[in-house]
């Protein structure tokens, strides 16, 4: 069998995400805000986030960071209360598949600011991130990025996320785990987007596993280019590890293809 061609790697349309009537995929709308979801955004804005963010100001080095395990172990249980309070109910499948041991890169569809509450967690090991130049921009939390070892990509300048991807997986190959969105961003319609080759790259050089991690609901609890929060379920799942000894880094399409069918299981069988 021939390779497939990049095109043919573009992801389809996400059938958790769409109704299916005589054999079509419809589009489906997110739910419509209620005022009940108004005033618990308005919290999550005002009394949640700033919180954390005037934190992360007051005592950057005593900060809760995903990079450790008592890092984690401090924020696992408060972001999964502020999401509780905005209305979002986690469920977390399969965490039991990840490794406990050696390096690893968690891959994740990217669909919603809201992922940054839930995978720090539902993530069962410290892990470091790859995150970009919009995330480096946010008050507080992009300096807060910067100090706590996480990895900023400028995918406008090839020779800095080439360096910031060798150094993720450099970490990775010593036993680290990274979290990278393939996409690169967040999607409009709640459709997976082109997988990037940095995500790929990363996972290659370092021939440490590949794990998915499947946001189910994200795009309907808060979509992209909405400020509120719509209260319902988000479903966070575990793949298994895919091995990726042997594939060099200018030779990835299997690997990407790989993840883009692993998203779309998922999105389908844990579709909320």
């Amino acid at each position: 069998m021939r390779p497939k061609s990049l095109e043919e790697l573009r992801p389809p349309r996400v059938m958790s995400l769409f109704a299916v009537a005589d054999g079509a995929t419809i589009p489906a709308m997110p739910p419509r805000p209620t005022a009940l979801d108004v005033a618990r955004t308005v919290r999550l804005l005002t009394v949640d986030l700033c919180g954390l963010a005037l934190e992360l100001a007051r005592r950057p080095e005593e900060a809760a960071s995903t990079a450790t395990e008592e890092g984690l172990a401090r924020i696992r249980g408060s972001f999964g209360r502020t999401l509780l309070r905005a209305g979002v109910h986690l469920e977390v499948l399969h965490a039991e598949k990840v490794p406990r041991d050696g390096g690893l890169v968690f891959m994740w569809n990217q669909a919603t600011h809201l992922d940054h509450l839930a995978l720090a967690a539902a993530i069962p090991r410290p892990f470091l991130s790859l995150y970009n130049n919009e995330v480096a921009r946010v008050p507080f939390y992009g300096a807060h990025m910067r100090r706590s070892g996480h990895f900023h990509v400028d995918r406008t300048d090839e020779a800095q996320w080439r360096a910031s991807v060798a150094r993720a997986a450099e970490a990775v190959r010593a036993g680290a785990c990274v979290l990278v969105s393939p996409e690169g961003t967040r999607s409009r319609d709640g459709r997976l987007l082109p997988m990037k080759r940095g995500a790929f790259l990363l996972a290659a050089a370092s021939q440490r596993p590949i794990v998915c991690v499947t946001v189910a609901g994200g795009h309907d609890r808060l979509p992209r280019g909405s400020p509120v929060v719509r209260a319902g379920p988000l479903r966070v799942v575990f793949s298994e590890p895919l091995a990726t000894e042997g594939h060099h880094p200018d030779d990835t399409l299997g690997l990407q293809q790989w993840v883009v069918d692993t998203f779309n299981r998922d999105l389908r069988a844990f579709a909320v």
